[in-house]
């Protein structure tokens, strides 16, 4: 969005320019001569406006490509600044057994797929393991027993599931618990060398260990 509004600005900025004013050391035209000190200083002014533009569009595309994929903090970052703090002191959502995830992607969810998480309350780091379109995968992370966000790297076995998709590759994944929904939610990050990405997650708890069929 702030890419668009400065090209907009950019364009306004040049449109009643002549296309000989974006070419270094040219006049306003042909058949004018620049010689006198304040045409040349307009130009060199134009010239250094247009070049610094160029340089700053090409170091967003750059930067929004490099960040594309990846969160804004690690999962450590994440976790520790959470500020979604809990009132619900009874309630603990982080109990070991079944759980169901599904992911946003190409305009469809994905899912829900079950996967085995078994939380650690001493450490506050999360395991597990499961299966969904993409192949096997195991699950490591942290939590945080007050206000309730999940950290999770999800990293895919390569060989299983879906070849064209599955890369061996991980996914990061940010979560945090809503209370009116009953579920965690967040995004999923995805950085390789032939995709990247980013959008919705959803993670939902079943039933314990000790109900599991």
């Amino acid at each position: 969005m702030l890419l668009h509004i400065f090209i907009l600005f950019y364009a306004s900025f040049f449109h009643n320019l002549d296309p000989y004013h974006l070419i270094v050391g040219r006049s306003y035209s042909e058949g004018q001569n620049c010689t006198n000190a304040t045409c040349v200083n307009q130009n060199t002014t134009k010239t250094w406006i247009t070049t610094a533009g160029v340089y700053f569009i090409i170091s967003v595309i750059c930067c929004l490509k490099w960040w594309s994929g990846r969160p804004l903090r690690s999962n450590v970052s994440y976790v520790a600044l959470s500020s979604n703090e809990i009132h619900e002191q009874e309630f603990y959502p982080f109990e070991s057994g079944v759980w169901s995830s599904q992911y946003y992607q190409y305009d469809a969810w994905h899912g829900p797929h079950r996967l085995s998480l078994s939380f650690d309350s001493e450490t506050l780091k999360v395991t597990g393991n499961g299966l969904d379109d993409i192949g096997d995968y195991e699950v490591e992370g942290i939590y945080s027993a007050t206000t309730h966000p999940m950290g999770l790297t999800k990293k895919y076995r390569k060989g299983t599931g879906d070849p064209s998709q599955n890369l061996g590759h991980s996914v990061t994944i940010q979560v945090t618990w809503n209370t009116n929904q009953r579920h965690f939610e967040g995004k999923w990050f995805v950085k390789t060398n032939k995709y990247s990405g980013e959008n919705k997650f959803q993670l939902k708890f079943e039933k314990s260990y000790e109900a599991k069929e």
